[in-house]
């Protein structure tokens, strides 16, 4: 039982480390790998987290990775219908890149 719970701490502090970098490349405007890191934590954390779900697909739109930041969109958006900002920051930015 304690190898579990040591496994799903070191999984948890994976995700946090990840998040990290992904913020700290994101402040240095290294969009695609701050996206790289945040998807990592995305993994990490089961595509549960609204807040990486959002700062991932944030970052895909940096990135020019529009389907990327849609489809992030979209996960963020099935499980959490009125998150904030992700509508009109990232999902209606994202298609309108796509369509000029």
């Amino acid at each position: 039982m304690l190898w579990v719970s040591m496994f799903v701490f070191s999984v948890q502090s994976s995700c946090k480390a990840y998040e990290y970098m992904g913020y700290i490349m994101e402040k240095e405007q290294s969009y695609r790998d701050a996206a790289l890191n945040y998807e990592m934590a995305w993994k990490y954390g089961n595509q549960t987290n609204p807040t990486i779900g959002y700062k991932l697909a944030f970052n895909y739109l940096k990135a020019k990775r529009y389907v990327d930041a849609i489809d992030i969109c979209h996960k963020v958006l099935d499980a959490h219908p009125n998150y904030p900002k992700m509508r009109k920051d990232i999902l209606d930015k994202a298609r309108a890149a796509l369509r000029s």
